[in-house]
């Protein structure tokens, strides 16, 4: 898997770079994503608000639950939980593509007339995981802070001031970046994994779905890794 992720690297790093395929992997992963990107971080925004007021209640800190939600959100839910939803999305169906174009010869064939695959098939994955997991982690943080504003402000009581005041006292650029480095390497992991376990897919239809949850499952477990990583030795 090192040296797949190293020949991806070098074929990404030398031009020409394939846009057009960029462009439509942006478009299957990034804008397709977005509904279920839009009603998980809702969701989240609003459990979190409903569960930080309770538990901030018996302190007496409800003021403080803006900035429980939006660093809740920005330093660690929303990364994770949109990259989880995009593997379970995105990542299983570019599993899925890649092993049956193995199966089915379509890779051999583009080797034969001379086309590198990586620069077709895998870079343009690659290059728009990079570009759309940061989008979508975007997307994720700002509903998920108004389903915690529509739990606590519209339907327990927290003031409007109240809540986006103390954000703006506790939420740094800092915890912004973090957030964006989160997702840009989960963008990295969803793209090499999934693609590696298509391209080496077995043969038939079991070898496909067997590459598949392989996929999903590894992808999850190492965002959780790298997310314990990124929190405990980088910030």
């Amino acid at each position: 898997m090192g040296l797949y992720f190293v020949h991806t690297l070098y074929c990404a790093f030398t031009p020409p770079l394939k846009f057009s395929w960029i462009i439509r992997q942006i478009w299957f992963i990034g804008y397709q994503s977005t509904l279920v990107i839009f009603l998980t971080g809702a969701f989240s925004g609003m459990v979190l608000g409903l569960q930080g007021f309770y538990t901030l209640n018996r302190f007496g800190s409800t003021a403080l639950l803006g900035p429980m939600v939006a660093l809740s959100l920005i330093k660690e839910l929303g990364p994770v939980l949109a990259a989880l939803m995009v593997t379970g999305r995105a990542g299983s169906a570019m599993t899925a593509e890649i092993g049956i174009m193995r199966t089915s010869e379509q890779i051999d064939a583009m080797e034969l007339m001379g086309l590198n695959p990586f620069r077709y098939l895998i870079v343009p994955k690659l290059i728009a995981g990079i570009i759309a997991l940061p989008l979508l982690t975007a997307i994720f943080d700002v509903v998920g802070i108004f389903g915690g504003y529509f739990v606590g402000g519209r339907l327990l009581g927290v003031g409007e001031g109240t809540y986006f005041g103390e954000m703006a006292n506790y939420v740094g650029i800092e915890d912004v970046q973090e957030g964006f480095y989160k997702s840009i390497s989960f963008g990295v992991i969803i793209t090499w994994v999934c693609s590696y376990k298509g391209y080496h897919a077995g043969f038939g239809a079991e070898g496909v779905s067997k590459a598949t949850t392989q996929a999903v499952v590894l992808s999850s477990v190492l965002i959780l890794f790298w997310d314990y990583i990124m929190t405990s030795l980088l910030f």
